[in-house]
């Protein structure tokens, strides 16, 4: 790969960030590609060089979401010995989602506004990326209460309630300064957090 194409990619990296941080914080219809462009520090030209429209730039953004998740998160299968037991292995995946979840809270701010607007984008979303991760998170929770370590309660509500539990207190980051006097970027803070959610679900 010569400079030429490094920077272009470079360029085209620094453009999505910036649109997922705008779109996470204003969502589709308050974001404009002029700040999205300021905030990635490149021309407004470069927005229209690089994708055609504003709809085109947040799927590209979203797809760049969730390649960069799958990428982060370098997830144990269940019967990797290097994890003693089940609930070892449950551990893992639990630090290894929460610690995703802390540093990059603008993936959840993002579908949720999008979610909350039932817009055609989030049915794609939905239909392209979602329903797929929400597939491995059943099989994950399904394995959990085979073996015990969950109850057996309704599937869709333990998924739920684990990705709540694993994002919320990062999706209202500025709440849980202001009532708790504590920063959710806090290394100490997120340590805290992983090892309270393990001892809620790891039973």
């Amino acid at each position: 790969m010569n400079a030429r194409t490094r920077q272009k990619e470079a360029t085209r990296a620094s453009i999505l960030q910036a649109a997922l941080e705008e779109f996470a914080e204003r969502g589709f219809e308050g974001s404009s590609t002029r700040d999205i462009a300021a905030k990635a520090g490149v021309h407004h030209a470069l927005i229209k060089y690089h994708f055609n429209s504003k709809d085109e730039l947040w799927r590209a953004a979203v797809t760049f979401l969730f390649e960069r998740q799958a990428n982060a998160l370098t997830l144990p299968g269940p019967d990797d010995p290097k994890y003693a037991d089940r609930r070892a292995y449950a551990a893992e995946i639990i630090r290894q989602v929460v610690l995703y979840s802390a540093r990059h809270p603008e993936h959840a701010r993002l579908m949720v506004q999008e979610t909350c607007r039932d817009s055609e984008r989030f049915h794609w979303a939905a239909d392209t990326f979602i329903k797929r991760t929400s597939e491995s998170l059943g099989l994950f929770i399904h394995l959990l209460q085979r073996d015990g370590i969950l109850p057996a309660a309704s599937l869709p509500a333990l998924a739920y309630i684990f990705v709540g539990a694993a994002q919320l207190f990062y999706i209202l980051g500025p709440e849980v300064r202001r009532v708790w006097g504590i920063d959710t970027s806090d290394p100490k803070v997120i340590e805290d957090h992983v090892e309270a959610l393990i001892a809620v679900m790891v039973r």
